[in-house]
């Protein structure tokens, strides 16, 4: 009995382990919140927040980031790529790392007008080169304990609410 409990902790362990090593997924333009935040930018520098009930936080576009980068000194790969898709008129198709299924109804301006900071759901996201979902935010067992501490709504349709 013993050695089957600490074989199934040893392969719980070792699962963990090699999950909390994946990266984040690759992105069209390497991108380092890291960098970003040792220069002193904020989450809302770039990120937008959302104007009204249920929108999104956007991700940025190129003509976001080329408000900073097109003052760089140094032609860069970077800027040559932010550069094409602004002439190109096209989207950057970054990959979403934190993204809900579609029954469940998020909507960020209200947690961020309760005070919710960012890095309390996405985690220390300034000191990471490639974002990964180091929390599992995306899970509801992520969020219940929260919402019981902070005495939030806890109800079913308080999420999964079709809207």
């Amino acid at each position: 009995m013993f050695r089957s409990s600490l074989k199934y902790c040893t392969l719980l362990l070792t699962l963990f382990a090699a999950y909390a090593q994946i990266p984040g997924p690759a992105q069209p333009i390497p991108f380092s919140h890291k960098l970003h935040a040792e220069a002193k930018l904020t989450c809302s520098t770039c990120h937008s927040d959302p104007q009204k009930f249920g929108d999104s936080i956007e991700i940025p576009d190129a003509p976001k980031c080329l408000e900073c980068h097109a003052w760089s000194q140094n032609p860069t790969p970077t800027r040559a790529t932010l550069l094409s898709y602004v002439e190109k008129k096209q989207a950057i198709p970054w990959v979403r790392v934190f993204s809900l299924r579609d029954f469940v109804f998020f909507d960020h301006r209200y947690h961020l007008m309760n005070g919710a900071e960012c890095e309390g759901c996405h985690g220390p996201i300034s000191t990471e080169d490639v974002v990964a979902d180091q929390l599992n935010t995306t899970k509801m067992t992520f969020c219940q304990p929260c919402h019981v501490k902070t005495r939030a709504l806890t109800g079913c349709t308080t999420c999964h609410n079709q809207r």
